[in-house]
């Protein structure tokens, strides 16, 4: 587990990206899975990075198979 100024060089995305990710904030990234917050607020973020990655992972092939049927689609017609 990385802080969010260590993980986030690491998956190659700013912290702030790596913030706006967090399902709390309507992104695919969950609490308790991908990250883990601290008792207090000022706590810092704890990043399971390799989870990170696999989800981001995960979310790129979904991306390039929906293109792919779209493009299949459009092709077709």
């Amino acid at each position: 587990m990385l802080r969010t100024s260590q993980a986030a060089p690491l998956i190659g995305i700013s912290q702030g990206h790596l913030k706006r990710q967090m399902d709390s904030k309507g992104g695919p990234l969950r609490h308790g899975h991908h990250y883990f917050l601290g008792p207090t607020k000022n706590s810092p973020i704890l990043w399971d990075v390799e989870a990170v990655r696999a989800e981001f992972d995960r979310l790129g092939m979904l991306h390039r198979k929906g293109e792919q049927l779209l493009n299949e689609i459009h092709n077709a017609s």
